[in-house]
């Protein structure tokens, strides 16, 4: 999902990095196994699991990450979007929405005004998050699922899909 949206955006992907021996190609790319970090370079980390992109992330020294968000979304002028995080289509963000560091907001997301989405979190596909909620680091919310205003998540917490939070 992540390289359809680089492509999209029109950025050139040079190829893909992972840790695992399971994949030589990922939608005809090549996933180099051994890297060396270049600095010339921009890299996305398109990573699922919550917890190995933060160990990812961590593992290259905490690098700037650039933040990518499809043309089908909609981002208020005034949410405040962290490096590395990634919104994919038809997501939205109202005013005055921070979220942190490396986060996946997955299509069809919605979160209202004045929430707070901490570093490494995932945000499944149809998410609701209402208006004033924290959503601690490393939180994953499974796909459908509801966060009513005014409450928060701790972090690490793994929220089921059709979950509904009050």
């Amino acid at each position: 999902m992540t390289i359809d949206l680089i492509e999209r955006l029109g950025i050139d992907v040079k190829g893909c990095i992972d840790k695992s021996l399971l994949l030589d190609t990922v939608l005809d790319y090549t996933v180099e196994l051994n890297h060396q970090y270049d600095p010339a370079s921009a890299y996305v980390l398109a990573i699922r699991n919550a917890g190995l992109r933060q160990r990812t992330f961590q593992d290259l020294g905490a690098r700037d990450f650039p933040v990518l968000v499809h043309p089908d979304a909609t981002v208020s002028a005034h949410a405040e979007i962290e490096s590395g995080t990634v919104v994919f289509a038809k997501a939205v963000l109202m005013p005055d929405v921070q979220v942190g560091r490396q986060v996946l907001i997955d299509a069809g997301a919605v979160i209202h005004s004045n929430s707070i989405i901490e570093d490494f979190v995932n945000i499944g596909a149809n998410v609701h998050i209402g208006a004033n909620v924290l959503v601690g680091e490393g939180v994953e919310i499974g796909a459908n699922s509801v966060l009513e205003s005014e409450i928060s998540i701790a972090p690490y917490t793994i929220i089921p899909p059709n979950s509904y939070l009050s």
